[in-house]
């Protein structure tokens, strides 16, 4: 069966995600769709699932077909094949994954008030303590001064929808600059968990609004539970501009560069 690597970019706002899903519109199953390639007939697997309405200039994706597919013909106005090569044989993306970069745009505006946090408690060793707080103006310095606390290795449950088994990530950056109407934040890190980034960002709009105290950050970044968790910020601000793959092993099972 001939394998193929596509490098791919989206535009996932009218999108339900990455993965086909049935009675919604997803990445995959639109390109499978205008391939005429029936998914019960076709293997697949991405390196990222990023999450409805998040959008990638850069994302990779793997698909194994016995039908002969015309790469040229595919054509979608909101999803580009950038690359495709083939395979001698298939590889899993998500273990040789190196990192990933994203750009999450904050509104200087910032947002509806329900994607901003609004915490209640910290749970410390079956402890709770309940977090008092009076609303400030939003401070852009306060939200980076939260944002540099999460660089490096920290264990990242209380910002992951439901429960995780392997909760370690590690940040390798977390920049910040201004540009026209937004914030623009830029996060690399090894891997994320589903949700992660927009339930960061709506943590640290608190953070800047004086909800959540800066000294309190590591707590929550190691054994402490936030209750509730985080919501997700709005996801049409958020973009994967890049992924980070072991190309050495790519190299050796490349056959043939179609695009």
């Amino acid at each position: 069966m001939p394998h193929y690597l596509l490098k791919i970019a989206y535009d996932g706002k009218g999108f339900h995600g990455v993965v086909p899903q049935k009675g919604v519109k997803t990445i995959i199953g639109t390109i499978l769709e205008k391939l005429n390639l029936d998914p019960r007939e076709t293997k697949y697997n991405v390196v990222s699932r990023t999450d409805k309405g998040v959008s990638a200039e850069e994302n990779y994706l793997v698909i194994s077909t016995l039908k002969s597919v015309d790469w040229e013909t595919f054509d979608d106005p909101n999803i580009k094949i950038l690359k495709v090569f083939e395979l001698k044989e298939p590889i899993i993306l998500r273990k040789i994954a190196q990192g990933k970069v994203y750009w999450y745009h904050l509104p200087k505006s910032l947002f509806d008030e329900k994607f901003i946090y609004k915490p209640k408690y910290i749970i410390i060793d079956d402890y709770k303590v309940q977090i008092n707080y009076v609303d400030g103006d939003f401070s852009i310095e306060l939200y980076e001064r939260g944002a540099k606390k999460f660089i490096g290795t920290h264990r990242f449950f209380n910002f992951a929808k439901g429960s995780i088994e392997n909760d370690v990530c590690t940040i390798r950056e977390f920049r910040i600059w201004e540009e026209n109407e937004f914030w623009i934040n830029e996060i690399v890190g090894n891997r994320f968990l589903y949700e992660m980034i927009r339930r960061i960002v709506s943590f640290l709009v608190a953070v800047g609004k004086g909800r959540y105290p800066l000294d309190k950050i590591d707590l929550v970044l190691s054994g402490a539970k936030l209750e509730p968790k985080p919501p997700a910020a709005p996801p049409e601000f958020l973009v994967l501009k890049k992924v980070f793959l072991d190309w050495s092993k790519i190299y050796k099972i490349l056959k043939d560069i179609i695009i």
